[in-house]
């Protein structure tokens, strides 16, 4: 199956993975819609992309805002969800404000899109949210996004047969050179993706490119469903 005039929506495609899924999708002839609040990033983001996406303003882990944008975008073929703010910190120390912030662009944001615009979906369309590595390999400090991220692959799996024949998956990226890596100091940051270079199974750190071809891959491979493809360069097994 191609993209070709397939309507692609990539909610957090104003940045990191999800601009370069958006990238990777227009590439492949699709017409994408990126989402997100900032109007502004999307603005930007749509530059860099030549202005060959749309873009549409939503709060996805709000359910008003969630129901409204996707009534506006017709129908669908493929819907990313790649959006998320976490915070590390140990379960004592953590702001219940940022476990909230969390459970709404983590959780509610893939919950509400699967209710809002899953009836939207043509037939072949897909939905594919993003989780993490925290889930696979948790550390200290990780207890919610770990919890977060398993809870998105319950939901996949049981949306996978609740929504059949439409597929769900869920697609779980290790650590991938983006601009959200840029609080770092740039030293510090070049030490810590060579650290990672050094301990990956794969020896190598990947890059938006790497985690949108995956994505592609779940959007156009018919006998995939209910399952988490780890793009992590073997994260889960250091």
């Amino acid at each position: 199956m191609d993209l070709e005039n397939k309507h692609v929506v990539i909610v957090g495609g104003g940045s990191g993975m999800g601009l370069g899924l958006a990238k990777a999708a227009l590439d492949r002839g699709a017409k994408v819609t990126i989402a997100g609040r900032s109007q502004d990033r999307l603005d930007k983001a749509n530059e860099t992309l030549g202005n060959r996406a749309v873009t549409a303003s939503l709060d996805a882990g709000d359910a008003d805002s969630a129901k409204n944008a996707y009534a506006s975008m017709g129908s669908i073929d493929h819907l990313v969800t790649t959006a998320a703010a976490l915070t590390y910190a140990p379960i004592a120390d953590i702001a219940l404000e940022d476990v909230q912030q969390m459970l709404a662009g983590k959780f509610w944001g893939p919950f509400f899109a699967a209710r809002f615009a899953g009836a939207t979906i043509r037939e072949g369309g897909s939905i594919t949210f993003f989780s993490g590595l925290a889930a696979y390999r948790p550390g200290p400090g990780t207890a919610v996004v770990a919890a977060v991220n398993a809870g998105l692959e319950g939901l996949a799996k049981a949306l996978a047969v609740e929504l059949a024949p439409l597929r769900v998956n869920v697609l779980s990226p290790g650590v991938v050179e983006t601009p959200g890596w840029d609080f770092m100091p740039e030293a510090d940051r070049r030490a810590f993706f060579e650290g990672q270079t050094k301990s990956l199974p794969s020896r190598y750190v990947g890059t938006p490119a790497d985690v949108a071809e995956a994505a592609l891959s779940l959007m156009t491979n018919r006998y995939v469903t209910g399952t988490v493809l780890h793009v992590d360069g073997g994260g889960r097994l250091a």
